[in-house]
């Protein structure tokens, strides 16, 4: 069972690899205009979902694999917390998303929400970075 929740864990970890990219891909959202814009933030909002998911899927095998490892409890709250951080900011930007696919549609201002998905996938991708390096040393902490 340890194994299977293994594979879980890492796949997870490889979609959350998506928010490293983000930022990046989010800084052209504002640059598009009328049904392209539409339809690259659909497809932003398409990647947060399923980075969100793979959140979710980390979250609970990281826990049900926690016996097993043994970690140090300052670790286990450092995980925690990144974990944390991680699902505010890509429920933040999914929020702004959807106000940026909304005022994209009817012709307003899409400026101010796109920086501010920008604004938030930086955090996101420094976090994810954060907790790949934290995961994979445990030692460090």
């Amino acid at each position: 069972m340890y194994n299977v929740m293994i594979f879980l864990h890492v796949v997870s970890a490889l979609l959350l690899g998506a928010y490293v990219v983000f930022p990046f891909l989010a800084g052209r959202a504002a640059s598009l205009s009328g049904a392209a814009q539409e339809s690259f933030v659909g497809l932003l909002s398409s990647f947060n979902r399923v980075g969100q998911f793979a959140l979710i899927v980390a979250f609970i095998t990281g826990g049900a694999m926690i016996h097993e490892a043994g970690p140090s409890v300052p670790w286990m709250i450092v995980a925690v917390v990144l974990l944390l951080i991680i699902g505010a900011m890509t429920g933040m930007m999914g929020a702004r998303l959807k106000k940026l696919l909304k005022a994209g549609k009817s012709g307003g201002n899409t400026s101010a929400d796109a920086a501010k998905v920008k604004v938030y996938s930086w955090i996101a991708a420094i976090a994810v970075v954060a907790a790949v390096l934290i995961m994979t040393n445990p030692a460090i902490l």
